[in-house]
């Protein structure tokens, strides 16, 4: 809790009204309102006195800085939720806050509901018709709306296939997709982009295993090919005693064909080449065959695809 400031006939010092202001810009990236340092008891000419001084900046009418601090996106974000008067960060900018993947630009979005009046700011403002308590939460001391009304809110501002990855993102770190559903449909009207987007690419992903990165999908996507078998995603792959060997991306079991999505992140190092090693070990005890296909493979379908196609050929020749 804030402790306000002595409004008695005593005279307030200059270390009161600093510590005071200490105490609100160490709450929100450093930013606070006018309102909310004259409840705690410092004064408006204290605040102007400060402003003149350097101590504080105002980059927004009626939200105040702490100078020295430096500038960063958060706290931009910060100012931009206080200036608009029950805003919180949204789209693109809560998709970064999220951690969603594909987000992580300087854009900085916020919705303001309809009815509040908001402050000029460097932010897009998207105003909106609702935004209920359950759909707010706070992340990293800033107003947000949640994973589920972010992931109903991206498809007006961004790409489907954008909107898709943060989809992924979100359900591999468990999000439910019942709750984006409820959200969509509760939010849903005639006309609007982003939960018609969420909604139809819910319906795509129902009873679908969610790929382990934006990766796994690319190469499922570049070997969706004609003539290609179809390919299991997450294939637990298991010995003739039924022991668990590996669980591979993507495989064509009839052929004991594994392949994996090989990203730097998760398969470079000492460590993860040696693990990668014994289980291919493994799977090849068990007869099976692993391909590995990174990103840059997925540019270069046209030479990629039909070397692919040949190790599949192979194989059938073999069985």
């Amino acid at each position: 809790p804030i402790r306000r400031l002595s409004r008695t006939h005593l005279r307030v010092t200059p270390t009161e009204i600093e510590r005071a202001l200490g105490q609100l810009g160490s709450m929100q990236h450093g930013a606070f309102t006018r309102r909310m340092a004259a409840m705690v008891g410092v004064s408006w000419k204290a605040v102007e006195a400060r402003i003149r001084s350097g101590t504080l900046t105002e980059p927004a009418p009626g939200v105040l800085v702490l100078g020295g601090l430096p500038t960063t996106w958060h706290q931009r974000v910060a100012v931009a939720t206080l200036a608009g008067g029950g805003a919180v960060a949204s789209h693109r900018t809560a998709a970064r806050l999220h951690g969603l993947d594909g987000f992580d630009s300087d854009v900085i979005e916020v919705s303001v509901p309809v009815h509040r009046r908001a402050a000029q700011s460097a932010a897009t403002v998207h105003r909106v018709a609702a935004l209920e308590t359950c759909d707010i939460i706070v992340v990293d001391d800033i107003p947000s709306t949640t994973v589920a009304r972010t992931l109903a809110d991206l498809g007006s501002v961004t790409t489907r296939r954008q909107v898709l990855k943060a989809l992924d993102a979100a359900r591999r770190a468990g999000v439910s997709t019942r709750w984006c559903r409820q959200t969509a449909e509760r939010l849903h009207r005639p006309g609007q982009a982003g939960t018609g987007v969420l909604l139809r690419l819910l319906d795509e992903a129902e009873g679908d295993r969610v790929p382990e990165s934006w990766l796994e999908r690319l190469v499922e996507e570049l070997l969706a090919a004609p003539g290609f078998p179809p390919l299991v995603r997450q294939h637990v792959v298991r010995d003739d005693a039924g022991r668990f060997v590996a669980r591979v991306d993507l495989a064509i079991p009839s052929l004991c064909l594994a392949i994996e999505a090989h990203s730097r992140r998760f398969h470079f190092g000492d460590g993860a080449g040696a693990t990668d090693e014994d289980r291919d070990l493994r799977l090849t005890a068990c007869g099976w065959e692993t391909l590995y296909l990174g990103y840059q493979h997925t540019k270069r379908p046209g030479e990629v695809v039909p070397l692919v196609l040949q190790t599949v050929a192979r194989r059938k020749l073999n069985r």
